[in-house]
């Protein structure tokens, strides 16, 4: 057996695993930033939040799938992504203090940086997979 040849029979689990952790705590950052907006305030900004966590949450589900199956052009979709949540910070509203933007600020940066690591785990394990079909 080559060296990396048993990739083409297994998935990319880890990455897909982290990825999925990203969806989870990323609905929790939406729920943390709608809880925390004043609607008086807010106004259009509330619709603007909720389309961009549904849009980036689809996104991220199909990475997962993607990512799964090492294609190297979806694990760099993914770090570009992750790199997107961490600058997200420099946007929440003014309208949100205190604890809450603690908890948004903490979750954003905690789900970033997991989009990160783990395209950075699938960016090097599909270069392999990609060694592994060339042999």
């Amino acid at each position: 057996m080559k060296q990396y040849e048993r990739l083409l029979y297994q998935t990319n689990s880890t990455p897909g695993a982290l990825v999925m952790v990203f969806l989870v705590i990323n609905t929790w950052q939406t729920i943390f930033t709608l809880n925390g907006v004043n609607v008086s305030e807010a106004g259009i900004r509330i619709m603007e939040i909720i389309l961009l966590n549904i849009f980036l949450s689809f996104l991220v589900f199909v990475t997962a799938s993607e990512v799964k199956r090492y294609s190297l052009r979806w694990s760099w979709i993914a770090l570009g992504i992750g790199v997107f949540q961490c600058l997200r910070i420099f946007f929440i509203s003014s309208t949100i203090t205190g604890g809450v933007r603690l908890n948004i600020t903490l979750s954003l940066l905690l789900s970033g940086f997991l989009l990160i690591i783990a395209s950075l785990l699938s960016i090097g394990k599909s270069k392999k997979y990609i060694l592994a079909l060339k042999e």
